[in-house]
């Protein structure tokens, strides 16, 4: 849960130093006005930096946010750069290029079977 970790309880950052957890939680603690709060924030100091199991514990279950906040409206499509500009799409940009591996002489393929290319008549896809 995300009021159990103290990095996500009070907005710190897990690759932070010991240094910048302190100074970030002391001006917490001075904000504080409810002598329980300033307790839990003390309690997440002690846990994160006099104890380096604990706080590697809290740093790798912390989940960053990576959804956009709610109420914002959707992505955008990618354009491509191409029509940006203004050029049309043409066949050579929707066609499938052919393997390189596949234009090597059948002599370098036998010396390096691993860069062969596998047959596509057994491809389930084609």
């Amino acid at each position: 849960m995300a009021a159990d970790n103290p990095f996500e309880r009070y907005g710190l950052d897990p690759r932070d130093g010991i240094v910048v957890i302190t100074q970030r939680l002391k001006e917490l603690a001075e904000d504080a006005t409810d002598p329980a709060e300033r307790e839990r924030i003390r309690a997440a100091w002690e846990e994160l930096t006099l104890h380096p199991a604990r706080r590697l514990r809290a740093a790798l279950e912390a989940h960053p946010e990576t959804r956009a906040p709610l109420g914002s409206p959707p992505p955008l499509p990618r354009i491509r750069a191409s029509a940006e500009q203004g050029t049309a799409l043409e066949l050579r940009d929707l066609a499938a290029r052919p393997s390189a591996v596949s234009a090597l002489p059948p002599s370098v393929a036998t010396v390096a079977p691993e860069a062969a290319a596998p047959p596509l008549d057994d491809d389930p896809l084609l």
